[in-house]
């Protein structure tokens, strides 16, 4: 039964394109509730990042002063997980209440493949669940009449079996879950309530969080949407639609539109541009009406063009001159560190930018992220870091079950995922947890275990892994982050990298408990703390990277961290084809036409949520050729290859998506024509 959305008293949409102010009515709409009598506790605001949630955070301070310190702003996942950690969220759930980190990803993935699917069949299938739960295809009751019997509905309750053994909550279900636990629980419910809930950026909310979001609003509900920059910044699968059903919802609602950008000339024209392209390719798919035209008209050619800068640069290299040149420049100009972004469009250029910069004397801060720590779990020398958090984790907690899977699981090929399934099959059974049954086995088998089998494996882990919590009692911060490394006797180069990696981990963040910011990869990193406190940042990291020490800097990210963010210069850099889009969207082999329209109407969301924000200046970069070696290991579109001093030169082009934002290219058809690389050729220009 599908799930309706829960009306509110008073409702109020704020709708309008990237960079017309949503996010400062949606301040003013909380200044309006201070003033009117509301008390700042009654109020909790919402942002689609945790980056979002500390810009608005700050704009809430300058526009109410002291006040906006009792004003709680979250993300939803946030909220979500703060109800299931309750101990009645953790009895609904029967979960741990705490979600899974990409370190303990691989070992869930790893016990699904037990079912026997093939691996390529089983990631879409699982793509297939997490979707429809964020959509609460389950309703209220999560009943499975949606899933087909037989191989579906078995590989699903494989699961949730998965799931309830390990006792870890995956990232799409965590909200449709809260909602189902509120929705039982009436007195959870009234706990959870705020008086008032306003909603930045509503439309890149999957369509569980919004749920939750006008579940626990009581009195007055109020919400910013674009339905066109529906982009994937931090939650799984936004959900455009919900604004429709937002209205839809609160019959009286109030509509507020907004249609005059606050960016730049450039800035403005393109993201008119993208989002025209986007309503006249939604008319020809049959998506419903047009909606109202929110984006800004575009601005006089003269102005765009003097708001646009093209770096075209002959590699690499020179584009890293070329960007440094423009941070500069804009500095120079008088302007604050922080309101410049560059937007890398490649994991490597964020690093490249930041050296660049740095060589020039210019500060820059990139999003600490935890993603690299995690490694290759079969190779115990290639996921050190990776088993130093996961043993930080047991001494945290030694009845974290998720956590014992990954010990358990670290150095065998397939992460002793057999053994796991019969301890599970025996513990559904029995009726007893993951833990349980390891420490069941420790107390039965001999004491040389059982050699060469995986449940022996198993056993050699837990019996390593009970001495090492027995070892290091009572060790904190630095010294206890020092005895997990002795403990995995690892090289000393690879110690040393390890402890580096995990002490930006776990070191305080420099906002929010005045220590000095992570400072990976040069020298030691102190790390204050037991065991819970590092691994409850260590988590936080892993899970929600965010932009640290940034006050002062040059930020350096990708588009999710630009979201919430308002830069005076935004600098599109590595804005060629085969980052953006990536290579897979020239291949027919690999992209369908069918899909490839999917993907460039997807990208064009993006892009177009991205473009719109400067106040100041609009730039873009990118380099004509590459080395070939280089060239390949990047995934670059190559569209031609020739020789220089007998060494392979690749030559690339700019971004397909160029022409729809310099102001002196014409923008390709609105129908995104079949033949790519025509357009991307067509869009080339030379640096203004």
């Amino acid at each position: 039964m599908t799930l309706e959305l829960a009306p509110t008293p008073t409702a109020t949409l704020i709708e309008g394109g990237v960079g017309c102010g949503k996010t400062a009515a949606l301040v003013a709409r909380a200044s309006e509730l201070l003033e009117g009598g509301a008390a700042p506790e009654d109020i909790l605001v919402l942002a689609a990042t945790p980056d979002a949630a500390r810009a608005l955070d700050a704009r809430l301070a300058e526009a109410v002063g002291e006040r906006a310190g009792a004003i709680e702003v979250a993300c939803a996942r946030d909220v979500a997980l703060g109800l299931l950690a309750s101990e009645e969220g953790r009895a609904f759930s029967g979960r741990a209440g705490r979600l899974v980190t990409p370190v303990e990803l691989g070992f869930i993935l790893e016990d699904m493949k037990v079912g026997g699917l093939k691996q390529r069949r089983l990631r879409e299938m699982l793509k297939f669940f997490y979707r429809n739960e964020t959509e609460l295809a389950g309703g209220a009751d999560d009943d499975d009449g949606w899933l087909i019997p037989g191989e579906e509905g078995d590989t699903h309750a494989l699961l949730r079996a998965v799931l309830h053994f390990t006792g870890g909550i995956l990232e799409p279900e965590a909200s449709a879950m809260a909602v189902r636990f509120l929705l039982a629980s009436p007195e959870a419910l009234a706990g959870a309530q705020r008086p008032h809930v306003l909603v930045d950026d509503y439309q890149m909310y999957s369509r569980a969080s919004q749920h939750l979001a006008n579940l626990i609003a009581r009195d007055s509900i109020t919400v910013a949407a674009d339905p066109t920059a529906v982009a994937e910044v931090f939650e799984s699968y936004p959900y455009g639609e919900g604004v429709g059903e937002f209205t839809q919802a609160n019959e009286g609602c109030e509509r507020i539109v907004l249609a005059t950008s606050r960016a730049c000339p450039a800035a403005a024209r393109a993201a008119s541009r993208l989002r025209t392209a986007l309503d006249a390719g939604a008319a020809a798919l049959g998506d419903g009406a047009a909606p109202v035209a929110l984006a800004a008209p575009s601005a006089p050619d003269r102005a765009a063009a003097a708001s646009f800068t093209a770096l075209e640069a002959a590699d690499p290299a020179a584009e890293m001159d070329a960007v440094a040149d423009a941070v500069q420049a804009a500095l120079e100009a008088g302007a604050d560190p922080s309101s410049v972004y560059v937007l890398a469009f490649h994991p490597a250029w964020e690093r490249r930018v930041a050296r660049a910069l740095a060589a020039r004397g210019i500060a820059a801060a990139t999003p600490v992220r935890g993603r690299v720590a995690a490694g290759d779990y079969r190779d115990l020398d290639r996921c050190a870091p990776a088993r130093l958090l996961t043993a930080l984790a047991l001494i945290a907690d030694p009845a974290d079950a998720l956590a014992w899977r990954a010990w358990c699981g670290f150095g065998d090929y397939l992460a002793n995922s057999a053994a796991f399934a019969d301890m599970r099959a025996e513990g559904e059974a029995c009726g007893k947890g993951l833990v349980a049954m390891l420490e069941e086995v420790a107390a039965t088998a001999p004491e040389e275990g059982f050699p060469g089998t995986g449940i022996g494996r198993v056993l050699d882990a837990y019996r390593a892994g009970r001495a090492l919590i027995a070892r290091t009692q009572g060790l904190e911060g630095d010294e206890l982050i020092g005895a997990l490394a002795d403990a995995l006797d690892l090289p000393a180069e690879e110690r040393e990298r390890t402890m580096q990696l995990v002490g930006v981990l776990t070191a305080p963040a420099p906002d929010s408990e005045g220590a000095a910011a992570p400072a990976f990869p040069d020298g030691a990193i102190a790390a204050p703390g037991d065991a819970p406190a590092l691994i409850a940042r260590a988590r936080r990291r892993m899970n929600a990277p965010v932009f640290e020490n940034a006050e002062g800097r040059v930020r350096v990210g990708d588009g999710a961290h630009l979201t919430g963010l308002t830069p005076a210069t935004l600098v599109l850099c590595g804005f060629v084809n085969g980052f953006f889009p990536t290579r897979d969207h020239f291949d027919a082999t690999v992209t369908t036409p069918d899909r490839q329209k999917l993907v460039r109407t997807a990208d064009t969301r993006r892009l177009y949520a991205a473009v719109g924000k400067p106040t100041e200046r609009l730039a873009a970069s990118w380099f004509t050729a590459t080395g070939l070696v280089e060239a390949e290991t990047l995934k670059l579109d190559i569209t031609r290859v020739r020789l220089r001093r007998g060494e392979g030169i690749a030559t690339t082009a700019s971004s397909i998506y160029l022409a729809e934002i310099d102001p002196a290219a014409e923008p390709s058809a609105p129908e995104f024509p079949g033949d790519p690389q025509a357009s991307g050729d067509a869009a080339a220009v030379t640096s203004s």
